[in-house]
């Protein structure tokens, strides 16, 4: 398992957990505040991305591993 593939994996579980986060607390602190509805559908949102990079580095799925490079080129 390479560099990325950890990576994957740790960016996943820190988007999983802080998408839990935002949905339990129903508040989400980024560069804006988000509050209620809009805090849970971002929550869910980052959970999703976060299993998606997880799936690409578990499984080795090149589609997305492209796709969790990209999101880490759009990050810069």
């Amino acid at each position: 398992m390479g560099f990325f593939e950890w990576g994957a994996l740790i960016v996943g579980a820190g988007l999983v957990y802080s998408g839990v986060r935002a949905i339990r607390r129903g508040e989400a602190h980024v560069p804006e505040q988000y509050k209620g509805e809009s805090a849970v559908r971002l929550g869910w949102l980052w959970i999703v991305l976060g299993i998606l990079f997880m799936l690409s580095a578990l499984f080795d799925i090149p589609f997305l591993k492209t796709f969790f490079r990209l999101f880490l080129e759009a990050a810069n």
